[in-house]
């Protein structure tokens, strides 16, 4: 301690004082809904929200900010189970992933409005950590639903699993319907992403010491550029903004980031964060705006 002081008077006394950091400002949008928790981001026409909790309850925001129940799901929660994701198709259908109550609690993907429940895929069971579970509809009308490694990452490179893969399914196929592999060898490749063009980008979480990532998730994409990821973020969002560029909430560095994917180099993190209170999720609403999710909140960056 003495060093350090004497360090410090050493500086003072030679005109040179140590550098001060100063805290920077926090950066956050405007408060749309309060929330327990809310993964699950599905944008609506005219630039309402449709969102799901952990618990399974689904709400809609809309655009001036009134607040309705849609439906509620039985759900199994602890660890990275609950409702996962939400997907509302133009006829307005919603489809839900999320992991039954029931033993042994596997990922499923129902549609839950309107009308009768009706289930699309009965996926694998589910375990603590890196479920997945993230749901988009992809260009081509189909689903597309993310699957971690289930805790085996041995199974990941079998072709047999769908351990640590992007999958599509027909939202109107039968709950045995075989899911086609858009692309595997993730970790948990729950933060993803269509864009406008057509190409599918992912965020994939990775625990331990294995890197994250971002990188072209579709048939196409192979072989495309990868970059990893430096700092520890676990991507918990990715949103298309518009065909260059994406937004990436991070769970632990709390940060939604702008990422650049023009041209034919690798995806890289631009500019000052967005917002530095994102939580669990991000998508980018009908009339342009971002919508995220804070550990108990939903926000709006209004343009």
């Amino acid at each position: 301690m003495r060093l350090v002081v004497a360090a410090g008077v050493a500086l003072l006394l030679a005109g040179c004082a140590p550098e001060e950091k100063r805290p920077q400002p926090a950066l956050s949008g405007r408060l749309l809904a309060r929330t327990s928790g809310a993964p699950a981001l599905a944008p609506l026409p005219g630039g309402g929200l449709r969102f799901g909790e952990l618990t399974g309850r689904v709400r809609d925001v809309r655009r001036d900010g009134s607040v309705r129940d849609v439906t509620r799901l039985a759900v199994a929660t602890g660890g990275q189970r609950g409702l996962l994701g939400l997907a509302v198709d133009p006829r307005g259908r919603t489809y839900a992933a999320y992991v039954e109550r029931r033993p042994p609690r596997r990922l499923v993907i129902a549609r839950v409005t309107p009308g009768p429940r009706r289930l699309v895929w009965r996926g694998p069971a589910s375990r603590d950590l890196a479920n997945g579970g993230h749901l988009e509809l992809a260009p081509d009308g189909r689903l597309t639903i993310g699957v971690g490694d289930l805790q085996n990452p041995a199974a990941v490179r079998r072709p047999d699993t769908v351990n640590g893969k992007l999958l599509t399914l027909d939202p109107d196929g039968p709950a045995d319907q075989r899911p086609r592999v858009l692309s595997g060898g993730w970790n948990n490749p729950y933060a993803f992403a269509w864009a406008p063009d057509g190409r599918l980008w992912v965020a994939d979480n990775a625990p331990g010491r294995r890197p994250e990532r971002i990188a072209r998730a579709d048939p196409a994409g192979r072989g495309a550029a990868v970059r990893f990821l430096r700092a520890r973020l676990a991507p918990s969002g990715l949103a298309a903004i518009d065909a260059g560029q994406l937004a990436l909430c991070g769970f632990v560095s709390r940060r939604l980031e702008r990422v650049d994917v023009t041209g034919g180099g690798s995806p890289r993190i631009v500019g000052p964060p967005l917002a530095t209170d994102c939580a669990l999720g991000v998508a980018r609403l009908a009339d342009g705006r971002l919508a995220y999710a804070t550990v108990r909140a939903i926000r709006v960056l209004d343009r």
